[in-house]
Order: C-alpha cells, then structure tokens, then sequence
C-alpha cells in the first residue's frame, strides 16, 4: 500500500514558464502581463485610507503597550531621604573560601608605602655603620688632623695626575686625603694659608720602603680637569692657585717638580707612583725667610694670576713710599739649575709675592725641561716683575761665566737689630735700643710736606700689564741679594761648598767670589 504512494508536486505557472522558456518569446504572454499590471495599478489607485499622523511620524503601535512607555510622565520628583545601594560581586572559585580570599587580596601599593620603608632602612644602616666606624674602629692617622701639613708628623697625600715633561722630569699633582684641616681655616686663613712668598719652604717626602726622606720644594699649582681630559681627548690646563678663601688654597692642592735620577730612590718612587697612589708629607720646612722691610706694613704686592691682565695694578705704592719714607725693596738674583727653580716659582706665584724685581739666571742641559712652566716665566716677564736669562749646556755660548754675575749692592733698608749686629759698640746699640723702644728714631714728619704729598696726583692704572708698559723703560737697580739653588756641583761652582755636615752656608767662593757678594747677602738652598 505504501509503495504505490508517489509524491504529488505542484508548479507554478511562472517556473513552469521560466524551465521551459526559449530564445523566441511568446507575444500573446507578453501582452498578458502588461494587462495584469495595469489592473494592478488601478485597485491602488482606488484604495485610500485616512491617516491618523503625519506622513513622517513612526508606524502606530498598539495594543502592545508600548505607547504607554513613550508617553511623557507628569508625575512630580520626590527625592528619597534614604537610598539603598546594591552591589553585586563575581562569585569565587569553587575551590576558594572567605579565608583563603581576605588572605590573598593585594594590598595597596602608593608612593609612601612604596619608598619609605626603603629610605627608613637605609637611614638605619648607615647609622649603624657610622656608629661602628666611630666607637669601634680607630680613625686613620691624620684624619682628624687640623693642620694640612705637620713638620712632625706625616701626612698623606694622594696622587691626582701625572705629567711627564721628558724621560727624567715629572710634574706630579697632589691632593690631601683628609680635608678635617679646612675647619681650622675659617677664621685663620691668613696665618694658616702655606702660600707666602715672604718664605722659601719645602716638604719632605718619604720612602717607606727604606725609611728615607727627601726634600722637594712644592709650587702653588693645579691641574684644571674637565670630562675632556677624563676621557683623555685633551691634557688638563695647568694654572696657579689663586689663593682665594673661598675654597682655601684649592683644597691643599699643590704640584711637585721632579727629576728621576738613576741612583736616587726617593726620585724613583715619586716618579713611579700612578693617579690614586699614596704619598706621605712632612712639613712645612722653612728654608730661608727674607729680611724684614717696613714697606710690607703699608703695601702687598698682587698675586700673580694667569691672565696678566687680570693683574691688579700697584699705581699707589710710590706714594706710599713717598709718605711714609720708605726705602725701596732690594732687588733679588737668583741661579737655579734644573728643578732648582722650584723655589724661585714659589716666592713669585704665591700669595704676598716678593715686592723685588727678580733676576733669575736659569741653567739646564737642554731646552725643554721647563716646558709647562716657560708660560708663567713669560707672564712673569710681561708683568715686568721677573727677567729671565737661560743657559743651556747644549749651547756653549749660552754657558754661565763669570761675565754673568753682576757686582753686590748695597741693601737699602737695614733694620736697627741688624745695624746693632754689624756696626754699633754696646754702648750705641743700647742707646739704639732705647730709642727704638721710645720711638725717637722715627722722623718727624713736616704736616705741610704730609698734605703736599697726599695731594699730589699719581698715574693710575687699568691692570698690571699696562703699568709694566711704562715700569718696563725704568732702569733697575743692581741686586742686593742672591740665592743659589741646585745640584750639589752647581751650587759648588756659583758660590762655594756648603758645610753639609753642620749644615752651614760656608764661605762665599766660585764665580760669586771678588764681587761683594758674602753671607750676608747671599743664600745657598
């Protein structure tokens, strides 16, 4: 019964039309459609209803409720005095409990919370580490020195930089390690500063090795850095300490200049150190300090600085002489030999430089051991404070003789200890003494010849270079005083032996022999 079954399908007359349509239409069914068409158009035509809207409002909706959602509310706003707020949470895991979440819910992390403990437990630390650095470990020897440098003791210096002229000369920089000595300076810096070139000093250095010391006399120099030279694109400029009390003598800097001998130890060691080693001081060491004159009462020199022409003037110490009748200073000859002309540098880059005009007869084997030094001499030049004459074993033209040491004059000021020491009897000292004492050796001074003097117009000056332009067409007087410094065979052939074994100057002899120059106005380093 099943099987006869058959499936009915029923056709359209548009599909039957389309399966079995050809290429060539039918035009009787052509004009058939276009009638139904045209009957179609005709029942809309007729068909009108009457709007309840416009043409633009939305589809009418109702019976479904939702006019009444749309309609405007006219009920009054009451505010509630209470609200109830509801909130929601995610649930847990299914594994998860109140403990378990309390225990693992962050915390939250700020700004204090973040940096505080960390700064409270590094407060903490070096408070400890400072409490056991001071009650449980002895500070070093000379940390808690006041004096930068101690004639009885020695102090440690550090080595920042090094510069090498040739093979056997160095410029080596130094740098206290310690700095508790600058507290002392504050209120004494005048006394405490080690830079007067009233005095020639030196420093003994020490070789710990085999416990011996030598002396080398140090220079007011420093080594100008930046983080060119760090990185070795350029050398450091070398320039003189200006002596300011801001930074007290640039922090007890000071420059040494060696030359290593074959057979020297002390020479080697120095020369061997490198940037950050260790050097033991002891010092200052007074060589020789210079006769008392009245003028350093009234006048100091300027300090030599790096530029000439930021030199200030000394347009008023004529005056100043004038006044107060003041001799002039003696001036001063010095032979230096290699490193010996550390001490001539000294006196004349230092604060209170000496108020003479210098004469320095420089002798050396061959050019270009003075290198980074010759700028200061030519300034010094310029300043017409100095004047240098070089002689070169290299050249024997050049050779000191003779011909080059100058007759001795007479000083210009004696004082009355020195007076009473060279020519008075006991009894006219004694009488000097007393009047020194009363001060009836004084002279009486004339009010009329004071107020001329104070009147009288004096050149004024822009800065030291343009006061050596007229200074430089004075004729100088000869010197009155000479000192002798170098090797030991030098020293011997300028002005005679010393008495190394008493340490006595000994007899003036060699070139300075026969021209007035003795003990008295001569000194050998």
């Amino acid at each position: 019964m099943l099987s006869r079954l058959r499936p009915i399908t029923f056709r359209s007359p548009a599909r039957v039309a389309l399966r079995f349509n050809s290429k060539k239409s039918d035009p009787n069914h052509e004009n058939s459609d276009k009638s139904v068409s045209q009957a179609k158009e005709e029942g809309l035509s007729e068909f009108k209803f009457k709007q309840k809207t416009s043409s633009s409002a939305p589809a009418p909706m109702e019976g479904n409720g939702v006019d009444k959602l749309l309609k405007k509310s006219n009920k009054p706003y009451i505010p509630k005095i209470k609200h109830d707020r509801l909130s929601f949470e995610y649930p847990g895991l299914p594994n998860q409990d109140k403990f378990n979440a309390t225990a693992e819910k962050p915390k939250i992390i700020g700004r204090w919370t973040r940096y505080v403990p960390k700064i409270i437990t590094a407060i903490v630390v070096l408070w400890g580490a400072y409490t056991v650095k001071v009650w449980f470990y002895a500070p070093e020897k000379g940390a808690d020195s006041k004096e930068l440098l101690d004639p009885n003791g020695f102090h440690k210096f550090v080595v920042t930089h090094k510069e090498e002229i040739d093979e056997d000369h160095y410029l080596i920089e130094l740098h206290p390690k310690f700095n508790h000595w600058q507290y002392s300076y504050y209120n004494n810096y005048e006394k405490k500063s080690i830079w007067n070139g009233d005095r020639i000093w030196s420093v003994d250095v020490k070789q710990p090795d085999i416990m011996v010391v030598r002396a080398y006399t140090p220079l007011p120099l420093y080594f100008l850095k930046s983080e060119y030279t760090r990185s070795g694109e350029r050398k450091p400029l070398l320039k003189v300490v200006n002596n300011d009390g801001e930074d007290y003598d640039k922090q007890g800097v000071m420059c040494l200049y060696i030359k290593k001998y074959g057979d020297g130890e002390v020479s080697k060691y120095v020369t061997n150190k490198e940037v950050g080693d260790e050097i033991e001081l002891r010092g200052p060491n007074i060589e020789y300090k210079f006769p008392y004159h009245p003028l350093k009462q009234y006048h100091e020199r300027p300090i030599f600085r790096d530029l000439p022409s930021k030199v200030e003037p000394e347009s008023l110490v004529e005056k100043v002489k004038k006044i107060n009748k003041i001799p002039d200073f003696d001036n001063l000859t010095f032979y230096a030999a290699g490193t010996g002309i550390a001490p001539a540098l000294q006196i004349l880059l230092s604060r209170n430089p000496y108020r003479g005009y210098v004469t320095i007869h420089y002798s050396a084997q061959k050019q270009g051991e003075l290198k980074p030094l010759e700028r200061f001499m030519y300034f010094l030049e310029k300043l017409d404070r100095v004047e240098v004459k070089t002689h070169y074993d290299t050249e024997p033209k050049t050779r000191l003789s003779s011909k080059d040491i100058t007759e001795a004059s007479p000083t210009k000021y004696l004082s009355p200890l020195r007076i009473e020491k060279s020519e008075l009897s006991p009894e006219e000292a004694l009488k000097l003494r007393m009047s020194v004492l009363d001060g009836k050796d004084s002279d009486s001074k004339n009010e009329t010849e004071l107020t001329e003097l104070s009147k009288e117009v004096v050149p004024r000056f822009e800065n030291a270079l343009q006061q050596a332009m007229v200074t430089s067409q004075q004729v100088k007087a000869p010197s009155a005083l000479a000192i002798v410094c170098g090797p030991d065979g030098y020293v011997d052939f300028v002005a005679g032996p010393k008495n190394r074994a008493t340490n006595e100057q000994g007899e003036v002899l060699g070139l300075m022999k026969g021209k007035g120059w003795d003990n008295t106005n001569t000194f050998k380093l």
